[in-house]
Protein backbone atom coordinates (compact mmCIF):
# COMPACT_ATOMS: atom_id res chain seq x y z
CA UNK A 1 0.00 0.00 0.00
CA UNK A 2 1.04 3.46 -0.89
CA UNK A 3 -0.11 5.89 1.55
CA UNK A 4 -1.71 5.54 4.73
CA UNK A 5 -4.61 7.99 5.06
CA UNK A 6 -8.18 6.82 5.20
CA UNK A 7 -8.28 5.05 1.91
CA UNK A 8 -4.86 3.18 2.28
CA UNK A 9 -5.81 2.04 6.10
CA UNK A 10 -9.29 0.62 5.29
CA UNK A 11 -7.87 -0.90 2.00
CA UNK A 12 -4.91 -2.66 3.73
CA UNK A 13 -7.57 -3.64 6.97
CA UNK A 14 -9.96 -5.47 3.62
CA UNK A 15 -6.83 -7.19 2.30
CA UNK A 16 -5.41 -8.59 5.99
CA UNK A 17 -8.93 -9.86 6.27
CA UNK A 18 -8.93 -12.13 3.02
CA UNK A 19 -5.88 -13.27 3.77
CA UNK A 20 -3.16 -10.70 2.25
CA UNK A 21 0.44 -9.92 3.63
CA UNK A 22 0.32 -6.13 3.43
CA UNK A 23 3.17 -3.46 4.03
CA UNK A 24 1.74 0.52 4.13
CA UNK A 25 4.31 2.96 2.79
CA UNK A 26 3.61 6.65 4.52
CA UNK A 27 5.76 9.84 3.99
CA UNK A 28 4.46 11.18 6.82
CA UNK A 29 5.01 10.21 10.53
CA UNK A 30 1.00 8.57 11.39
CA UNK A 31 -2.25 7.35 9.57
CA UNK A 32 -4.36 10.39 8.35
CA UNK A 33 -1.96 13.51 8.32
CA UNK A 34 -3.46 14.32 5.26
CA UNK A 35 -6.38 14.68 3.89
CA UNK A 36 -7.87 12.98 6.02
CA UNK A 37 -6.98 14.96 8.85
CA UNK A 38 -9.79 17.80 8.80
CA UNK A 39 -11.97 16.34 6.59
CA UNK A 40 -15.41 17.50 6.75
CA UNK A 41 -16.65 14.68 9.13
CA UNK A 42 -19.22 14.20 6.38
CA UNK A 43 -20.59 10.91 6.32
CA UNK A 44 -23.17 10.29 3.51
CA UNK A 45 -24.26 8.62 0.27
CA UNK A 46 -23.12 10.11 -3.20
CA UNK A 47 -25.79 12.66 -4.05
CA UNK A 48 -25.16 13.87 -7.75
CA UNK A 49 -24.19 17.57 -7.47
CA UNK A 50 -26.23 20.17 -9.21
CA UNK A 51 -24.18 22.57 -12.13
CA UNK A 52 -24.80 25.41 -9.53
CA UNK A 53 -23.24 23.75 -6.77
CA UNK A 54 -19.78 22.36 -8.33
CA UNK A 55 -16.61 24.06 -7.57
CA UNK A 56 -14.83 27.01 -9.16
CA UNK A 57 -11.71 25.41 -11.27
CA UNK A 58 -9.33 25.84 -13.92
CA UNK A 59 -11.03 26.29 -17.35
CA UNK A 60 -9.47 23.39 -18.68
CA UNK A 61 -10.74 21.26 -15.68
CA UNK A 62 -14.16 22.74 -16.58
CA UNK A 63 -14.34 22.01 -20.29
CA UNK A 64 -13.24 18.60 -19.20
CA UNK A 65 -15.90 18.35 -16.41
CA UNK A 66 -18.62 19.11 -19.28
CA UNK A 67 -17.69 16.93 -21.63
CA UNK A 68 -17.87 14.21 -18.79
CA UNK A 69 -21.32 15.16 -18.17
CA UNK A 70 -22.91 13.09 -20.91
CA UNK A 71 -21.31 9.91 -19.43
CA UNK A 72 -22.21 10.28 -16.00
CA UNK A 73 -25.43 8.00 -16.28
CA UNK A 74 -24.02 4.34 -15.99
CA UNK A 75 -21.26 6.05 -13.29
CA UNK A 76 -23.70 7.68 -11.33
CA UNK A 77 -25.88 4.29 -10.51
CA UNK A 78 -22.51 2.33 -9.92
CA UNK A 79 -21.12 5.45 -7.21
CA UNK A 80 -24.56 5.39 -5.17
CA UNK A 81 -24.69 1.47 -4.91
CA UNK A 82 -20.46 2.04 -3.71
CA UNK A 83 -22.11 4.67 -1.19
CA UNK A 84 -24.88 2.12 0.06
CA UNK A 85 -22.42 -0.45 0.39
CA UNK A 86 -19.89 1.69 2.14
CA UNK A 87 -22.21 3.25 5.21
CA UNK A 88 -23.53 -0.08 5.64
CA UNK A 89 -19.71 -1.62 5.84
CA UNK A 90 -18.57 1.32 7.76
CA UNK A 91 -21.66 0.75 10.20
CA UNK A 92 -20.44 -3.40 10.24
CA UNK A 93 -17.32 -2.20 11.14
CA UNK A 94 -17.79 -0.26 13.46
CA UNK A 95 -20.20 -2.69 15.48
CA UNK A 96 -17.83 -5.85 14.82
CA UNK A 97 -14.36 -4.12 15.95
CA UNK A 98 -15.80 -1.70 18.52
CA UNK A 99 -14.61 1.18 17.20
CA UNK A 100 -16.35 4.68 18.57
CA UNK A 101 -15.43 7.52 16.10
CA UNK A 102 -17.85 10.17 17.59
CA UNK A 103 -20.64 9.24 14.77
CA UNK A 104 -23.83 10.56 14.82
CA UNK A 105 -26.85 10.11 12.89
CA UNK A 106 -29.04 12.93 10.24
CA UNK A 107 -27.88 15.10 7.66
CA UNK A 108 -29.89 18.11 6.15
CA UNK A 109 -29.29 19.88 3.33
CA UNK A 110 -30.73 23.48 3.38
CA UNK A 111 -33.23 24.74 0.81
CA UNK A 112 -33.20 28.43 1.94
CA UNK A 113 -35.94 29.74 -0.52
CA UNK A 114 -38.64 28.67 -2.87
CA UNK A 115 -36.75 28.85 -5.92
CA UNK A 116 -34.38 25.96 -4.86
CA UNK A 117 -37.05 23.88 -2.83
CA UNK A 118 -38.39 23.78 -6.70
CA UNK A 119 -35.44 23.31 -8.32
CA UNK A 120 -34.72 20.37 -6.81
CA UNK A 121 -38.35 18.42 -6.45
CA UNK A 122 -37.34 17.31 -10.19
CA UNK A 123 -34.07 15.64 -8.86
CA UNK A 124 -36.12 13.58 -6.34
CA UNK A 125 -37.18 10.57 -8.77
CA UNK A 126 -34.20 10.63 -10.31
CA UNK A 127 -32.18 9.89 -7.34
CA UNK A 128 -35.02 7.80 -6.30
CA UNK A 129 -33.94 5.58 -9.26
CA UNK A 130 -29.99 5.32 -8.17
CA UNK A 131 -31.40 3.50 -4.92
CA UNK A 132 -31.01 6.92 -2.70
CA UNK A 133 -33.55 7.70 0.18
CA UNK A 134 -33.59 11.68 -0.07
CA UNK A 135 -37.21 13.06 1.06
CA UNK A 136 -38.09 16.97 1.03
CA UNK A 137 -38.81 17.83 4.46
CA UNK A 138 -40.77 21.51 5.03
CA UNK A 139 -38.72 24.34 7.46
CA UNK A 140 -40.54 23.70 10.38
CA UNK A 141 -39.75 19.85 10.33
CA UNK A 142 -36.25 20.74 9.61
CA UNK A 143 -36.06 22.87 13.00
CA UNK A 144 -37.56 20.05 14.48
CA UNK A 145 -34.97 17.98 13.44
CA UNK A 146 -32.07 20.79 14.19
CA UNK A 147 -33.42 22.88 16.93
CA UNK A 148 -30.25 24.92 17.43
CA UNK A 149 -30.57 26.73 13.61
CA UNK A 150 -31.43 30.27 13.49
CA UNK A 151 -35.21 31.13 13.96
CA UNK A 152 -34.04 34.39 11.74
CA UNK A 153 -32.27 32.38 9.04
CA UNK A 154 -34.39 32.06 5.68
CA UNK A 155 -35.15 28.62 5.23
CA UNK A 156 -37.74 26.95 2.54
CA UNK A 157 -37.60 23.47 3.07
CA UNK A 158 -34.92 21.18 3.60
CA UNK A 159 -33.68 17.76 2.03
CA UNK A 160 -33.10 15.00 4.40
CA UNK A 161 -30.71 12.07 3.10
CA UNK A 162 -31.44 8.70 4.95
CA UNK A 163 -28.59 7.32 6.13
CA UNK A 164 -26.40 10.56 6.50
CA UNK A 165 -24.49 11.68 9.25
CA UNK A 166 -21.14 12.07 10.97
CA UNK A 167 -17.96 10.70 12.26
CA UNK A 168 -14.59 11.90 13.32
CA UNK A 169 -12.75 10.51 9.82
CA UNK A 170 -9.29 10.56 11.58
CA UNK A 171 -9.99 8.55 14.49
CA UNK A 172 -11.78 6.05 12.66
CA UNK A 173 -8.18 5.53 10.72
CA UNK A 174 -6.17 5.47 13.61
CA UNK A 175 -8.51 2.71 15.17
CA UNK A 176 -8.64 1.00 12.59
CA UNK A 177 -4.90 0.65 12.29
CA UNK A 178 -4.79 -1.09 15.47
CA UNK A 179 -6.89 -3.92 13.73
CA UNK A 180 -4.96 -4.18 10.83
CA UNK A 181 -2.09 -4.30 12.85
CA UNK A 182 -3.48 -6.98 14.92
CA UNK A 183 -3.76 -8.95 11.08
CA UNK A 184 -0.62 -8.72 10.69
CA UNK A 185 -0.31 -5.56 8.64
CA UNK A 186 3.14 -3.55 9.04
CA UNK A 187 3.07 0.00 8.93
CA UNK A 188 6.17 1.43 7.26
CA UNK A 189 6.05 5.15 8.48
CA UNK A 190 8.86 8.05 7.02
CA UNK A 191 8.92 5.92 3.69
CA UNK A 192 8.74 7.72 0.34
CA UNK A 193 7.80 5.59 -2.62
CA UNK A 194 9.50 6.86 -5.73
CA UNK A 195 8.66 4.76 -8.17
CA UNK A 196 6.50 1.32 -9.43
CA UNK A 197 8.42 -0.72 -11.95
CA UNK A 198 7.18 -4.21 -13.76
CA UNK A 199 8.75 -6.65 -15.68
CA UNK A 200 5.58 -8.46 -16.29
CA UNK A 201 6.26 -10.88 -13.18
CA UNK A 202 5.48 -8.64 -10.28
CA UNK A 203 6.31 -5.05 -8.49
CA UNK A 204 9.64 -3.06 -7.71
CA UNK A 205 8.42 -0.78 -5.43
CA UNK A 206 11.95 1.93 -4.96
CA UNK A 207 11.61 4.16 -1.47
CA UNK A 208 14.08 5.34 0.69
CA UNK A 209 13.28 6.67 4.46
CA UNK A 210 12.95 10.22 4.57
CA UNK A 211 13.04 11.59 8.32
CA UNK A 212 10.74 14.59 9.47
CA UNK A 213 12.76 17.84 8.69
CA UNK A 214 11.08 19.04 11.48
CA UNK A 215 9.05 18.33 14.89
CA UNK A 216 5.74 17.33 14.26
CA UNK A 217 3.07 19.64 14.95
CA UNK A 218 -0.50 17.60 14.18
CA UNK A 219 -0.52 16.21 17.75
CA UNK A 220 0.05 12.56 16.08
CA UNK A 221 0.65 9.49 18.24
CA UNK A 222 3.77 7.35 18.38
CA UNK A 223 4.16 3.85 19.81
CA UNK A 224 6.89 1.39 20.21
CA UNK A 225 7.33 -0.75 17.26
CA UNK A 226 4.35 0.77 14.80
CA UNK A 227 7.25 1.22 11.69
CA UNK A 228 9.20 -1.45 10.17
CA UNK A 229 13.20 0.31 10.77
CA UNK A 230 14.60 0.63 7.29
CA UNK A 231 18.06 1.33 6.50
CA UNK A 232 19.41 4.89 4.66
CA UNK A 233 19.39 5.68 0.94
CA UNK A 234 17.41 3.74 -1.99
CA UNK A 235 15.74 0.33 -1.52
CA UNK A 236 13.74 -1.42 -3.63
CA UNK A 237 11.64 -4.15 -2.79
CA UNK A 238 9.35 -6.71 -4.79
CA UNK A 239 5.31 -7.19 -4.51
CA UNK A 240 2.83 -9.05 -6.37
CA UNK A 241 0.64 -6.28 -6.04
CA UNK A 242 0.75 -2.54 -5.18
CA UNK A 243 -1.77 -0.29 -3.97
CA UNK A 244 -2.14 3.42 -5.24
CA UNK A 245 -3.61 5.22 -1.98
CA UNK A 246 -1.57 8.13 -1.72
CA UNK A 247 -3.89 10.98 -3.59
CA UNK A 248 -2.28 13.41 -5.46
CA UNK A 249 0.89 11.42 -5.10
CA UNK A 250 -0.53 8.64 -7.34
CA UNK A 251 0.38 10.58 -10.73
CA UNK A 252 3.76 9.76 -10.54
CA UNK A 253 3.29 6.34 -10.23
CA UNK A 254 0.35 4.94 -12.10
CA UNK A 255 1.89 4.11 -15.31
CA UNK A 256 -0.62 6.41 -17.20
CA UNK A 257 -1.69 9.47 -17.43
CA UNK A 258 -3.86 10.75 -14.83
CA UNK A 259 -5.84 13.85 -15.73
CA UNK A 260 -5.59 15.28 -11.82
CA UNK A 261 -6.23 18.06 -10.01
CA UNK A 262 -6.36 18.96 -6.50
CA UNK A 263 -9.68 19.90 -4.83
CA UNK A 264 -8.89 22.07 -1.97
CA UNK A 265 -11.07 22.85 1.10
CA UNK A 266 -10.72 24.49 4.49
CA UNK A 267 -11.96 24.01 7.91
CA UNK A 268 -12.44 25.58 11.61
CA UNK A 269 -13.29 23.30 13.90
CA UNK A 270 -14.16 24.59 17.69
CA UNK A 271 -15.72 23.78 20.97
CA UNK A 272 -19.56 23.23 21.41
CA UNK A 273 -20.80 26.12 23.77
CA UNK A 274 -22.90 24.00 26.80
CA UNK A 275 -25.32 26.41 28.17
CA UNK A 276 -27.94 24.60 30.60
CA UNK A 277 -30.76 27.32 29.56
CA UNK A 278 -30.01 26.68 25.30
CA UNK A 279 -29.17 23.24 25.49
CA UNK A 280 -29.83 22.83 21.75
CA UNK A 281 -27.21 24.95 20.58
CA UNK A 282 -25.14 23.72 17.42
CA UNK A 283 -26.31 20.74 15.02
CA UNK A 284 -27.15 17.54 16.40
CA UNK A 285 -25.48 16.13 13.60
CA UNK A 286 -24.14 17.01 9.49
CA UNK A 287 -26.21 20.39 8.21
CA UNK A 288 -25.10 21.23 4.70
CA UNK A 289 -25.75 24.83 2.70
CA UNK A 290 -24.94 23.99 -1.01
CA UNK A 291 -25.50 27.76 -1.54
CA UNK A 292 -22.58 29.13 0.68
CA UNK A 293 -21.13 25.28 -0.33
CA UNK A 294 -20.56 24.89 3.17
CA UNK A 295 -21.23 22.08 5.82
CA UNK A 296 -21.47 21.95 9.99
CA UNK A 297 -21.12 18.95 11.33
CA UNK A 298 -21.49 17.74 15.28
CA UNK A 299 -18.09 15.65 16.00
CA UNK A 300 -18.65 14.68 19.89
CA UNK A 301 -18.72 18.27 21.59
CA UNK A 302 -17.09 20.07 18.75
CA UNK A 303 -18.59 21.63 15.98
CA UNK A 304 -16.87 21.76 12.48
CA UNK A 305 -17.56 23.69 9.30
CA UNK A 306 -15.99 23.03 6.10
CA UNK A 307 -15.59 24.48 2.77
CA UNK A 308 -13.77 27.11 0.64
CA UNK A 309 -13.51 24.20 -2.18
CA UNK A 310 -11.76 24.87 -5.48
CA UNK A 311 -10.17 22.97 -7.94
CA UNK A 312 -6.60 24.18 -8.73
CA UNK A 313 -3.41 22.59 -10.44
CA UNK A 314 -1.78 19.79 -8.44
CA UNK A 315 1.49 22.11 -8.19
CA UNK A 316 -0.44 25.31 -7.23
CA UNK A 317 -0.18 25.84 -3.28
CA UNK A 318 -2.31 28.49 -1.75
CA UNK A 319 -2.33 29.38 1.62
CA UNK A 320 -5.84 30.00 2.61
CA UNK A 321 -6.43 33.82 3.18
CA UNK A 322 -8.39 35.31 6.76
CA UNK A 323 -10.86 35.94 4.45
CA UNK A 324 -11.64 32.45 3.90
CA UNK A 325 -11.78 31.48 7.14
CA UNK A 326 -13.97 34.09 8.13
CA UNK A 327 -16.37 33.15 5.79
CA UNK A 328 -16.73 29.97 7.53
CA UNK A 329 -17.33 31.77 10.45
CA UNK A 330 -20.29 33.63 9.16
CA UNK A 331 -21.45 30.55 7.40
CA UNK A 332 -21.88 29.13 11.47
CA UNK A 333 -22.68 32.21 12.69
CA UNK A 334 -25.88 32.94 9.59
CA UNK A 335 -27.09 29.02 10.66
CA UNK A 336 -26.21 28.41 14.36
CA UNK A 337 -25.39 31.78 15.99
CA UNK A 338 -23.77 31.78 19.23
CA UNK A 339 -23.19 27.99 18.97
CA UNK A 340 -19.37 27.42 19.62
CA UNK A 341 -16.57 28.57 21.63
CA UNK A 342 -14.59 31.14 19.22
CA UNK A 343 -11.48 31.53 21.50
CA UNK A 344 -10.70 28.15 20.90
CA UNK A 345 -10.93 27.61 17.57
CA UNK A 346 -8.73 25.33 15.07
CA UNK A 347 -8.02 25.89 11.59
CA UNK A 348 -7.10 23.42 9.16
CA UNK A 349 -6.16 23.09 4.83
CA UNK A 350 -5.95 20.13 2.83
CA UNK A 351 -6.00 19.40 -0.57
CA UNK A 352 -6.94 15.56 -2.46
CA UNK A 353 -6.87 14.46 -5.43
CA UNK A 354 -9.74 14.58 -8.02
CA UNK A 355 -10.57 13.86 -11.79
CA UNK A 356 -13.14 15.57 -14.09
CA UNK A 357 -15.96 13.55 -13.70
CA UNK A 358 -15.49 13.75 -10.22
CA UNK A 359 -15.34 10.28 -9.87
CA UNK A 360 -12.95 7.57 -8.13
CA UNK A 361 -10.32 6.02 -9.08
CA UNK A 362 -10.95 2.59 -8.08
CA UNK A 363 -9.17 -0.49 -9.59
CA UNK A 364 -6.51 -1.64 -12.18
CA UNK A 365 -4.08 0.62 -12.87
CA UNK A 366 -1.61 0.87 -15.87
CA UNK A 367 0.50 -2.11 -15.35
CA UNK A 368 -0.50 -5.75 -14.13
CA UNK A 369 -0.50 -5.97 -10.49
CA UNK A 370 -0.93 -2.04 -10.04
CA UNK A 371 -4.05 -0.72 -8.72
CA UNK A 372 -5.79 2.19 -7.60
CA UNK A 373 -8.04 3.60 -5.07
CA UNK A 374 -8.07 7.34 -4.74
CA UNK A 375 -12.20 8.31 -3.77
CA UNK A 376 -12.81 11.88 -4.33
CA UNK A 377 -15.08 13.02 -1.80
CA UNK A 378 -18.77 15.41 -1.91
CA UNK A 379 -19.83 12.76 0.59
CA UNK A 380 -17.25 13.48 2.98
CA UNK A 381 -15.63 10.02 3.31
CA UNK A 382 -18.36 8.06 2.81
CA UNK A 383 -17.16 6.38 -0.08
CA UNK A 384 -14.35 5.02 1.87
CA UNK A 385 -14.94 1.64 3.53
CA UNK A 386 -17.14 0.28 0.57
CA UNK A 387 -14.12 1.00 -1.71
CA UNK A 388 -11.75 -0.67 0.50
CA UNK A 389 -13.75 -3.83 0.68
CA UNK A 390 -14.64 -3.77 -2.92
CA UNK A 391 -11.24 -3.28 -4.38
CA UNK A 392 -9.23 -5.87 -1.73
CA UNK A 393 -11.94 -8.30 -3.23
CA UNK A 394 -10.75 -7.36 -6.45
CA UNK A 395 -7.32 -7.72 -5.73
CA UNK A 396 -7.85 -11.19 -4.31
CA UNK A 397 -9.77 -12.67 -7.04
CA UNK A 398 -12.58 -12.89 -4.95
CA UNK A 399 -17.07 -12.61 -5.90
CA UNK A 400 -17.47 -9.10 -6.83
CA UNK A 401 -19.76 -7.04 -4.44
CA UNK A 402 -20.71 -4.58 -7.26
CA UNK A 403 -20.37 -3.66 -10.95
CA UNK A 404 -18.11 -0.87 -11.00
CA UNK A 405 -16.36 -0.62 -14.28
CA UNK A 406 -17.56 2.74 -14.75
CA UNK A 407 -14.96 3.78 -11.91
CA UNK A 408 -12.04 2.24 -13.45
CA UNK A 409 -8.67 4.04 -14.19
CA UNK A 410 -9.40 2.51 -17.55
CA UNK A 411 -11.95 5.14 -18.43
CA UNK A 412 -9.49 7.75 -18.46
CA UNK A 413 -7.10 5.19 -20.67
Amino acid sequence: MVGAGLAGVTTAYELAALGAQVQVFERGGSVAEQASFASSALLSPAVPALPAELPPAPLLFRLRRWRARGQAGEASAQLAALSQLSLARTAALRQELGLEDEATQGLLLALPDAKRAAAVEGHLEAWKALGLSIDLIDATEARRREPGLNPEAPLQAALAVVNGGTGNARLFAQQLRQQARRLGVTFRFHSTVRAVSSDGTGLTLRHDHTPPTEAPTRGAEREPGDTVPQLPGVQDERFDAVVLCNGLGAAALAGQRLPLAALQEITVTAPLRLLEAHPDLGPKAAWADPARGLTVTRIGQRVRVTGGLAVTRPQHRQAPTTAEFETLHRGLQHWFPGSVLHQQVQQGSSRRAVVPDGLPLLGAGGRPGLWLNLSPGGSGWGQACGAAQALARQIMGESALLELSALSPQRLA
